[in-house]
């Protein structure tokens, strides 16, 4: 279950769509190792076909142990697509996956029709993605879903095949770290004792603790700290709308954004003010969320930033959704 307060994670896959139309088959599977302990909230796949049903599988084991025995795995999402072929599609799971730390478990992305899922087969590594927190390993691709043969070959590594898509998920913290968390919710709910003030541009003016927004951002301990007007007056302005300067102040105090805001200029305020946690989660809101009337200002967000680390993941996401876009409707050109 996932906990009020911490900050939802992602990771992606290492392979990202390829350029070419990649492999696709009726199902993949693949093993999800944790190297603390984790909640999975929700997942993209990429559908190998415009439209479909598709079932989210899960057990608390290796695949390659009970890949055939329908009775070994739980539904923990099902639904059904409808969009461009090898455009990511986002699921987020009915049931959440927990994986207690140390622990392998598996996931089965089930489609309905003979190339339902897409999966990659680019990889030389042992694994689909890895950070800090897990590791998503390599997996295999089913004709059939209770088929009683793997993938085995000719492509990929050892007869293995790369998984395609993202994971959300929170590391689940110990007592201490979530009492610290909700501390931290009920500073920004309530900000008793504030210090200063920051107004945006629209003039919606935000009590603020200057301690607090200095340990989150090095650029405004600066701004406090330097003998200027906002240190006297204790008041500063960000050239932005209310909107965005509460959903960035919150990231602040929290770690995670509130409202609904242009994901665009939260990506321009977390740069401005060096937040790389708010600057990875509004670029992957870019990429994620892109349509054929968002392509545009998507791509002039995005590729002022693009030599960034921490948003290369996220480019080349959007260039990939725009490329499937523009193969499944040729008049978008036009």
């Amino acid at each position: 279950m996932l906990v009020p307060g911490n900050p939802t994670r992602r990771i992606q896959s290492r392979t990202d769509t390829p350029q070419r139309i990649p492999q696709s088959q009726n199902s993949f599977l693949f093993d999800v190792s944790a190297k603390k302990p984790i909640c999975i909230s929700a997942l993209t796949f990429v559908p190998g076909v415009h439209e479909g049903d598709f079932e989210i599988l899960w057990a608390p084991v290796q695949h390659e142990q009970i890949h055939q025995n329908p009775k070994a795995w739980s539904v923990m999402a099902k639904g059904y697509h409808c969009g461009k072929k090898g455009q990511h599609h986002h699921v987020p799971l009915q049931k959440h996956i927990t994986v207690p730390e140390g622990d392998r478990h598996a996931i089965f992305i089930m489609g309905q029709t003979a190339n339902a899922v897409c999966f990659s087969t680019d990889t030389a590594a042992e694994r689909s993605a890895e950070n800090d927190d897990l590791l998503v390993h390599v997996g295999h691709f089913k004709s059939y879903p209770w088929e009683s043969q793997l993938s085995t070959g000719p492509f990929g590594h050892n007869g293995s095949q790369g998984w395609l898509g993202s994971l959300e998920y929170q590391v689940l913290q110990t007592n201490n770290v979530d009492a610290a968390m909700l501390m931290a919710s009920e500073l920004w709910s309530r900000r008793p004792f504030a210090d200063a003030h920051v107004v945006s541009a629209d003039g919606k003016c935000f009590p603020v603790h200057r301690a607090v927004l200095a340990a989150a951002s090095h650029v405004l301990e600066v701004a406090w700290a330097a003998p200027l007007r906002e240190t006297h007056e204790k008041e500063l302005r960000i050239d932005s709308n209310a909107d965005c300067v509460e959903s960035l102040l919150c990231f602040m105090y929290t770690g995670q954004e509130c409202g609904v805001t242009d994901a665009g200029e939260m990506l321009r305020l977390a740069h401005l003010f060096s937040l790389p946690g708010l600057v990875v989660l509004s670029a992957y809101r870019l990429a994620d969320d892109v349509t054929s009337t968002t392509a545009v200002a998507s791509v002039r967000a995005l590729r002022a930033y693009r030599d960034d680390p921490a948003v290369l993941g996220a480019w080349r996401l959007l260039l990939s959704n725009i490329q499937s876009m523009l193969a499944g409707d040729s008049t978008l050109l036009e």
